[in-house]
């Protein structure tokens, strides 16, 4: 039982998607979108509703780049994820298994020696995004014994992976996969660089190569929106998914193994080297049930 147990956690814990379904809505509730208190928007899976007392400009944050005041933000089915793992990961209060929740103090763009500091609240219920107060009381409603769970559809990833530098080689190509720091922001590099936990690597119709080093505040937002909207089709394996039929004839493949962009076959057929224990012990298994 222990090695049948062993052999399970190994097998499903081992791949990139946790789910290769796409998210279904499972509300219609309506909330305040932009920067005008008075737009509203239907079908809404949830509000966000977001403060910041000075603008911050980062293409690492989807929560924190902005401009200085409230923003309102109606997220749909597919957009859940990514800005739900975003604000798990840069604001200490929000919890992994919830989609209600608010901080005080988030911060965006981490490696600037001026951080971005911003305020955040996720709410589930209509028009609970008027204001930042009105969303905080409505995350944990008076009615409700405990607010409702959330799963992700894309496994989380902590371990940092070495990539191939994206800017070494990076140049305007029909690529999807945007450069997230400036030509002249070395610190920019070097934090995206140093803090990456999935690799990517893009070939367009023209044979031209694009890399990106993905870090932990945006990497499912990227595998979400080539998964949902861009590429209609996917293969996966333990550490990779590999993306084809994309618009502009794109081919991409993200990946979570040290040096695994160095082509798109190699991006592939990344797998995690514990799969191999997997196999040592389903053998094992068969041994022992052979014996007894």
């Amino acid at each position: 039982m222990i090695l049948l147990f062993l052999i399970t956690c190994l097998q499903t814990s081992s791949a990139l998607l946790l789910s290769t379904e796409n998210r279904i809505s499972t509300r219609n509730i309506t909330c305040q979108n932009g920067s005008s208190s008075t737009a509203l928007l239907f079908n809404c899976e949830a509000c966000l509703v977001i403060t910041r007392n000075y603008d911050i400009r980062t293409s690492l944050s989807l929560t924190g780049s902005g401009s200085s005041g409230v923003n309102y933000v109606c997220l749909q089915a597919n957009q859940i994820e990514a800005y739900h793992e975003n604000l798990v990961r840069e604001c200490s209060n929000f919890l992994q298994g919830t989609l209600n929740g608010y901080d005080d103090f988030c911060i965006a763009a981490p490696y600037n020696q001026v951080r971005g500091s911003y305020r955040a609240c996720m709410c589930t219920t209509n028009a609970c995004n008027f204001n930042y107060s009105e969303c905080v009381q409505r995350t944990y409603p008076y009615w409700e014994t405990k607010p409702p769970t959330f799963s992700n559809s894309i496994v989380e990833l902590t371990n940092r992976v070495k990539c191939y530098r994206p800017y070494e080689d990076y140049r305007p190509t029909n690529s999807y996969l945007p450069s997230l720091c400036a030509s002249n922001d070395a610190e920019c590099k070097n934090y995206v660089f140093d803090h990456g936990v999935l690799c990517a690597i893009s070939v367009d119709r023209a044979n031209q190569i694009t890399r990106q080093t993905l870090p932990p505040s945006i990497y499912s937002f990227y595998l979400i929106k080539f998964k949902t909207m861009l590429c209609s089709s996917f293969t996966w394996t333990s550490k990779s998914i590999y993306f084809t039929q994309c618009q502009q004839d794109e081919t991409v493949c993200f990946c979570a193994v040290d040096g695994c962009d160095k082509d798109l076959d190699t991006c592939r057929e990344s797998k995690a080297t514990h799969i191999h224990y997997y196999s040592f012990f389903y053998f094992l298994l068969l041994i022992l049930n052979i014996c007894f």
